[in-house]
């Protein structure tokens, strides 16, 4: 703060100094820091000051940080995010460095239920001799990161970690065996000529949870080619329909579009006009956009409908996208292996261009 740097509104751990294209950033987790501008000179001034009052120790260019490999190649105009160690690490924890390698995290259309948990205390105990928590937070720790293609299948997974049954082990660790064959895929970011602007897509499955009805529901926020933002959720509530289910999922999208506009305008890339959100369901679009009063919706959550002020007020604008292209598909399905490496590529999780 001393030196002129100011703090986030909407992240308190990221400072931003300067204006326009003198921008200089710092970005701040416990004891790690990475310092970003579009000049050296800027970051070592920074370096500098830091230095006399701090007791640092200077890495040099960002390579990694928090688990996650950056890859920058300025050359290309990409910069490139991954987690190939930390993947090995977590394989060798679990005793899969030699596992077959698979070519999907799930089989298509699988459903996981409680009703594969154990219900006797001598299947309780044979799966305590199982790490599962551990896994499926470590599989978390992945996904949330860098991995949307397997955010679906480790969220199902992660419901089960109270009672976990030999059916959701299976499934937990065939997880690993992809992530393992897959190691070196990665979240890669265009330089777009310094344009940044957000798109996002979103989907639900109608009532998917076969335990309870609940629908889940996927979002993609996109800059530069590749997601900045994703989630796959189970929805709070049962949903009527499949327009209904769309309609909340809609409500989502449109709270991480907010959130990820405000933070980009403490950035100093203040969004222009609305967000382009793609959604498949006519209904839910439909709904979106007619602020006036319906009766199939009559019963929805108050909170859901805030979608169609900022419909109103041109925050967001809610377009129709065809089945090829709904890459939110990939956070609100198991999808076929055909089906996964089209989404995987497009939503851009690559593997890092050959260097010619």
């Amino acid at each position: 703060m001393k030196i002129g740097f100011r703090s986030c509104g909407i992240d308190q751990c990221v400072y931003v100094k300067g204006a326009k294209d003198t921008f200089v950033y710092v970005f701040l987790y416990v004891d790690d820091m990475i310092i970003a501008a579009k000049a050296m000179e800027e970051i070592n001034e920074v370096k500098m000051v830091l230095k006399s009052a701090l007791k640092m120790k200077e890495l040099g260019e960002t390579k990694s940080i928090l688990g996650m490999e950056i890859d920058h190649d300025r050359m290309a105009g990409t910069l490139m995010i991954k987690q190939s160690r930390y993947i090995d690490d977590v394989t060798n924890r679990f005793n899969q460095q030699d596992a077959k390698a698979v070519v999907n995290p799930c089989e298509s259309g699988m459903k996981l239920t409680k009703m594969q948990s154990p219900t006797t205390n001598a299947e309780r105990e044979a799966m305590k001799t199982k790490p599962y928590r551990s896994l499926i937070g470590c599989l978390l720790y992945i996904t949330t990161r860098t991995r949307p293609d397997v955010a679906y299948i480790v969220t199902q997974l992660s419901r089960f970690v109270e009672n976990p049954g030999h059916q959701h082990w299976k499934a937990a660790i065939r997880v690993l065996r992809y992530l393992k064959s897959t190691k070196d895929l990665g979240i890669i970011y265009n330089s777009n000529d310094g344009k940044v602007m957000l798109e996002a897509y979103t989907d639900a499955d109608w009532g998917s949870n076969l335990d309870d009805r609940r629908s889940v529901c996927g979002i993609m926020i996109m800059i530069g080619g590749a997601p900045v933002v994703f989630k796959s959720k189970y929805q709070r509530t049962v949903a009527l329909s499949s327009a209904e289910a769309e309609y909340m999922a809609l409500s989502l999208c449109t709270q991480e579009v907010l959130w990820t506009r405000a933070m980009l305008e403490d950035l100093g890339h203040e969004q222009v006009g609305a967000t382009q959100v793609w959604e498949d369901n006519q209904g839910a679009i439909a709904l979106a956009s007619n602020a006036g009063y319906n009766a199939r919706t009559k019963h929805v959550d108050i909170r859901h409908h805030f979608i169609r002020e900022n419909v109103a007020r041109d925050i967001v604008t809610v377009d129709y996208v065809g089945t090829e292209d709904r890459l939110a598909d990939l956070l609100t399905k198991a999808l076929g292996t055909k089906r996964l490496r089209f989404l995987v590529e497009a939503s851009g999780i690559r593997l890092k261009p050959a260097q010619h």
